[in-house]
């Protein structure tokens, strides 16, 4: 009998199990994520890609040493890695009503009341009557009861969770848990990113300031020989003018040019914690780093955008949506919770720890809602609501992630083809300048054609400093787009769960 009541109770456990996760709806892969294309349809190569330390493929030991410095240092950083660890306080809190609350309790309990009153009025007692009598007996009553009480005891409560409600919970707070920690790894991302973008900027920057330098001086000469041959009337005074006016314009953009260097290399101090004008030997005055033009194997769509710490992001988020649906689901049936309490009570401290003073009170209580007004149905609501706007973010996250990926490996081959488009024009640029530069040592070409030709190599050595930038540009473009330094365990983006490296499901 015994036994097919134990058999009873589990089969019954069992069934409230089973309905608990009924609540929660099933996961569900939106068609879009079904439907997402097999390669990016722009014939790169698509070998694969390995994502750790992916700016050192950049071969330059400064920014390197930069990218060391942000990690450490950065506030947008650390500010991440707080949230980060509130979140796993926040998992925590969540998790504590699995498990039955303690507690220790001290009392001592002082009563002094009239006679007449409580229970001893309901005794007879009166204070205007001296004495009574109790089976013939004299008796007097007491004036006042006065007694004190001490006690020492342990308390517990519990809710069990039939329903799945406070499990649900948990594993919502779990999965807010890795979505943050793949936001700490976005912002890791963009710290990265963003020293390399302007550290890029502060290389053109000065390389831009020197070529204008050099350019504002070639114009001076050739102003002044303008005006030389001017006075002598071999030079118009429209042609002077002409030559004057970019003389001007070329002194005019030396001022903005050192202004938009002490920019750059202020906004990259801020980058790495650290005051402007504060960077140390940590940018030397010379900066020279290649320019790398091979391509970047990219991966397939589905191991690459899995890999993104926004696309894990959004699909944990999701996830979590998806078990307060089931959370919400739970609250409208009945709560059941134990309570109860163990301990010694005596109105002697000195007897309060004897064996035979000890005392038990056990309780259990089961709550169903009635009426709420519609709250319940309302929070059931705002639970689908919700869920239904992170399916939809979750999509559009890796619709964009698709298209950034695919549109930075289309823009850095298109730089790249640029690029060697420009050194055509820079080596023609170089020929036409040591070609007049031969002829005026030998007497047999003029002063001027000299140094047109060396004006026209400088606009094109700006135009390249402009492009290599844009190559490197891309380059970073392509590495933010794929994810970065992301090297978590990965899901596939339909939603399948895995195990983690902390032992938990999702």
């Amino acid at each position: 009998m015994l036994n097919q009541v134990v058999r009873l109770v589990r089969v019954f456990a069992v069934g409230l199990f089973f309905v608990g996760c009924a609540f929660t709806p099933p996961p569900n892969t939106p068609g879009t994520i079904r439907e997402i294309p097999s390669d990016y349809g722009i014939g790169v190569d698509t070998a694969g890609y390995n994502a750790l330390n992916w700016w050192r493929t950049f071969d330059d030991p400064t920014l390197d040493a930069l990218i060391d410095t942000a990690l450490l240092a950065n506030l947008d950083l650390a500010e991440a890695v707080g949230r980060l660890e509130e979140l796993q306080h926040r998992y925590r809190i969540a998790r504590a009503p699995l498990f039955p609350s303690l507690n220790v309790t001290g009392d001592v309990n002082r009563s002094d009341t009239p006679g007449n009153t409580g229970f001893g009025g309901s005794l007879g007692g009166d204070q205007e009557s001296p004495t009574d009598s109790i089976g013939g007996f004299p008796f007097k009553f007491p004036d006042r009861f006065a007694f004190t009480t001490y006690a020492a005891s342990l308390g517990f409560a519990y809710e069990i969770d039939f329903w799945g409600k406070l499990r649900n919970e948990k594993g919502a707070a779990i999965h807010d848990f890795l979505a943050s920690r793949a936001d700490l790894e976005t912002v890791r991302l963009a710290v990265i990113g963003s020293t390399i973008s302007t550290y890029l900027e502060v290389v053109a920057t000065r390389r831009q300031l020197a070529l204008a330098e050099e350019n504002e001086e070639v114009l001076r000469e050739r102003a002044e020989l303008t005006d030389g041959r001017y006075r002598a009337g071999l030079a118009t005074s429209f042609e002077l003018y002409t030559i004057r006016q970019q003389y001007r314009n070329a002194q005019a953009e030396l001022p903005g040019a050192r202004t938009a260097i002490a920019d750059a290399e202020g906004r990259l101090a801020v980058i790495l914690g650290r005051y402007a004008g504060n960077l140390g030997d940590l940018l030397p005055a010379q900066l020279d780093p290649d320019v790398d033009t091979d391509p970047i194997s990219a991966g397939l769509p589905v191991s690459l955008l899995a890999g993104r710490p926004d696309v894990f992001a959004a699909f944990e988020r999701l996830e979590a949506a998806r078990l307060r649906v089931g959370a919400r689901r739970a609250e409208l049936l009945p709560t059941i919770s134990l309570n109860g309490s163990a301990g010694f009570q005596s109105s002697d401290l000195e007897n309060l720890f004897r064996v035979d003073q000890w005392f038990v009170n056990l309780l259990g209580g089961l709550v169903s809602p009635l009426f709420q007004g519609g709250r319940i149905r309302a929070n059931i609501g705002v639970a689908d609501a919700q869920y239904n706007q992170l399916v939809a973010a979750y999509v559009r996250t890796v619709l964009t992630a698709f298209r950034e990926v695919r549109t930075s490996l289309l823009q850095l081959d298109n730089e790249r083809e640029r690029y060697a488009r420009v050194l055509e024009e820079v080596e023609d640029a170089r020929a036409s300048f040591e070609y007049q530069l031969r002829r005026y040592r030998r007497g047999v070409g003029d002063y001027l054609s000299y140094l047109d030709a060396r004006r026209n190599l400088i606009g094109a050595r700006t135009t390249r400093t402009q492009v290599e930038r844009g190559v490197s540009e891309a380059r970073l473009g392509v590495h933010r787009a794929i994810g970065g330094t992301w090297i978590e365990g990965q899901t596939d983006l339909g939603g399948t769960t895995e195990s983690r490296d902390d032992g938990s499901k999702y």
